[in-house]
């Protein structure tokens, strides 16, 4: 039998005669896992975490976040906690449908002919995919060029409340082998396209002295121009640019991955829609209007609260009791306002104390929640931490074993 045949218990056991250590592993949880994917052998565990509050168009949201870097929840719990003092976010998603691609190889096309029966291939489809009408959704449009002997067809299919990629790729061979059978020309392929699509914008507005601990509001302007300049590089500069996004991206995909959403799907997407004018941006925007800082987000947040295997996931379903009803729309912008305020986080950092000392300070607890000590040796050992600037677990034994023996 090939590997991907055996029973897991088996694919376990040839790793162990291997000379591979396995981390032990619910037999039960080992049958779940093996029904959502090819050679499964274990399990990688993430940490679920929480924010507790995001105020979204008026409402409080507790958010689920599955990230093994404590900053990444730390920045998103920051940059909330700001705009929830300056009354929260207002989102909005627009969630028109998902592009899906039917390219066939044509010598002689009539696209004419192809426009006039496009109304009947429309009904035949819903009809076809009733189910998916009867729920809200349904394909909405069919877009045809004719380009170098290939037919095009941009299928946009609304999914509902489902991210829809399954159900689209259906609906795409569906009217593939009608098209085919009709015009008498053969596929070249049929999928989905992760193309930006089901776009939700996220927008703050932060009096200045938010921006800051002392409320002080001239530091705050301060700090809130240099968010301004740190924005207009991120718009012209693709070297900011991208490390601008991938700090967004913190927050959406930690997101994605606790909802059980395709988190690469999305990552594309954005990038992509970075990439639109022709040069890689920023996908936030900062500016200064009426005395305030303003920020601005515009995410494809091709995503879902059902299909897929999200309901067969006992872990992703808890997420889902954290977040309680939502919709996709919802979900989608709280997505935005996490990945928002993960953004102003590390702005801010950059702006004030740098990023790297941010990032230090969890360095430093992280180490010491490992440390062996008492608190007061812990509180030492991080004095040394921050004074030497030195951060590593090494370092921290090391200084550890100084204090003692300085002590005795």
């Amino acid at each position: 039998m090939k590997f991907y045949q055996l029973p897991i218990s088996e694919r376990r056991k040839m790793l162990l005669q291997n000379g591979i250590k396995l981390n032990h592993v619910d037999d039960d949880l080992l049958s779940e896992l093996d029904l959502l994917s090819e050679n499964v052998i274990g399990k990688l565990t993430l940490p679920l975490s929480v924010l507790q509050t995001a105020i979204v168009n008026g409402q409080s949201f507790q958010v689920p976040m599955a990230t093994e870097e404590s900053s990444v929840v730390a920045a998103a719990n920051h940059g909330l906690n700001i705009f929830n003092q300056n009354g929260g976010v207002s989102a909005k998603s627009e969630r028109t449908g998902i592009w899906g691609q039917l390219v066939f190889e044509v010598a002689e096309f009539s696209l004419a002919e192809f426009e006039a029966k496009k109304p009947d291939y429309l009904k035949l489809v819903n009809e076809e995919f009733a189910s998916l009408v009867k729920h809200g959704g349904g394909v909405r449009q069919i877009i045809a060029e004719v380009k170098t002997d290939l037919l095009f067809l941009r299928v946009l299919v609304d999914p509902a409340e489902s991210m829809g990629a399954n159900r689209t790729n259906t609906i795409l061979e569906f009217l593939g082998q009608k098209i085919s059978q009709d015009f008498t020309i053969e596929k070249l392929y049929a999928i989905l396209s992760n193309y930006p699509s089901q776009y939700t914008c996220a927008k703050v507005s932060l009096a200045f002295a938010s921006l800051t601990k002392t409320k002080d509001e001239k530091i705050g302007e301060k700090i809130a121009q240099k968010i301004v300049l740190l924005s207009k590089i991120g718009q012209e500069d693709p070297y900011r640019a991208v490390t601008n996004n991938k700090g967004i991206m913190n927050g959406v995909d930690a997101i994605l991955l606790a909802t059980g959403n395709d988190f690469r799907a999305v990552e594309a997407a954005c990038h992509q829609a970075a990439s639109l004018s022709g040069s890689y941006q920023s996908l936030s925007n900062w500016r200064i209007e009426d005395n305030k800082l303003v920020g601005e987000i515009k995410l494809p947040l091709a995503i879902g609260v059902v299909g897929g295997s999200i309901k067969s996931r006992s872990d992703v379903q808890v997420a889902y009791r954290i977040l309680r009803q939502v919709t996709a729309s919802e979900l989608a912008e709280i997505i935005a306002a996490v990945g928002l305020a993960n953004n102003l986080a590390a702005l801010l950092a950059i702006s004030t104390v740098g990023i790297q000392k941010g990032h230090m300070s969890l360095q430093i607890r992280n180490v010491l929640k490992n440390l062996t000590a008492t608190d007061e040796e812990k509180n030492s050992v991080k004095e040394l931490m921050q004074k030497q600037k030195r951060y590593s677990e090494t370092d921290a034994k090391k200084f550890l074993q100084e204090i003692r023996e300085e002590n005795n």
